[in-house]
């Protein structure tokens, strides 16, 4: 079995918390004191310890002044200028680094890298507060006036959030597929033709109940992975595809594979858009005493390095993360340039690792 190609060190989850205190600083996120620690690793999503640890090493950089029972004092130490906007990319993501999932965090740092060869400064923002608003136009326009970038990068985004960035002319580019109607360049998978091949799978193993389980609310490629797996199973009399839509929490799926399974006849097969749920979905089947591959099997459609550690191994598509990274990093350069290209799409063909979970 083939593996991701060796990964680089990766920032520390404490050096993580240090970059984003870090850059919130540099943004003047705060004025006069930061906030409390219970406050802070709330919003940064890490425990007290690892934010304790992460708050020496800003100590030690100079950008507080200790006073006795009372909080922080901010203060601005010696350090590097902020980039010119015409040499910086902001990157727009619903989750901070750490939340997100390890190819994500791969192509993140390898597009730093790949950014940071060409005389550009790779810049984080949070939209987790708004991100699916139905209104986020506002939040977007002051972002993007106080924090002026060359391009903006869009961690998929929302279909309102995208149209914002179209209909505002700035230069963006989508980790993800671009919504219908929406014209960004992008870079993803072949969902399409992804999903017509786990389609395929199903079929050529004799499965004719099979139940397609993805997080809500969609994304675009989510669009694009259901009509392609629909296709397939629409074209084959006596056979049928249906979506079963779950949160993402371990008790959400739980409930809907409940469900799936109470049905008659039940699903023999079970294609799954995301990690973290076709695990959970795998280890409940087994609980339930159902065998993998022999009573029920399972595809993933994307894929993560923890799905090594699992066993039965599940049946998984795999992109290079830093394939991502060197596709996105060339037309985000593109639009820098000022290229007019809006429209161009770039996708990704991964490869098919069977596992025993068929």
């Amino acid at each position: 079995m083939s593996h991701f190609p060796a990964i680089p060190h990766r920032p520390s989850l404490i050096e993580h918390a240090a970059k984003i205190l870090r850059d919130a600083l540099t943004l003047g996120t705060w004025a006069g004191y930061l906030p409390g620690e219970r406050a802070l690793s709330v919003q940064l999503h890490v425990s007290r310890p690892t934010l304790r640890a992460a708050l020496v090493i800003l100590d030690r950089e100079g950008w507080f002044r200790s006073e006795l029972g009372k909080r922080r004092a901010i203060i601005m130490p010696h350090c590097k200028p902020r980039p010119s906007p015409t040499r910086t990319i902001a990157l727009l993501s619903p989750l901070p680094l750490t939340d997100l999932v390890s190819f994500a965090q791969v192509w993140t740092d390898s597009l730093r890298e790949f950014l940071s060869k060409a005389g550009y400064e790779l810049q984080i923002y949070l939209g987790r507060r708004w991100w699916h608003s139905l209104s986020p136009e506002r939040e977007l326009a002051a972002l993007t006036e106080q924090n002026p970038a060359a391009v903006w990068v869009l961690f998929s985004g929302t279909e309102r959030i995208q149209r914002w960035f179209e209909e505002s002319s700035i230069p963006c580019v989508t980790s993800g597929s671009a919504h219908a109607g929406i014209q960004l360049p992008s870079v993803d998978l072949n969902h399409r033709a992804t999903c017509r091949h786990a389609a395929g799978q199903f079929l050529s193993a004799g499965h004719q109940r099979v139940a397609l389980m993805r997080q809500g609310p969609r994304n675009a490629g989510d669009f694009e992975s259901e009509q392609g797996f629909l296709e397939a199973f629409c074209a084959k009399a006596g056979t049928h595809a249906w979506v079963v839509e779950h949160d993402g929490t371990p008790s959400g799926i739980q409930r809907k594979l409940d469900s799936a399974l109470r049905g008659s006849p039940r699903p023999s097969g079970f294609f799954v858009t995301h990690a973290m749920p076709a695990l959970l979905v795998a280890s409940e089947l087994i609980r339930r005493g159902i065998n993998l591959p022999g009573d029920a099997s399972i595809i993933c459609r994307d894929t993560d390095l923890f799905l090594e550690y699992f066993s039965p191994s599940i049946a998984r598509y795999r992109v290079d993360p830093l394939v991502h990274a060197m596709r996105l990093g060339r037309l985000v350069l593109q639009r820098a340039s000022g290229s007019s290209s809006k429209n161009r799409l770039v996708r990704l063909v991964p490869q098919f690792h069977p596992g025993e979970s068929m």
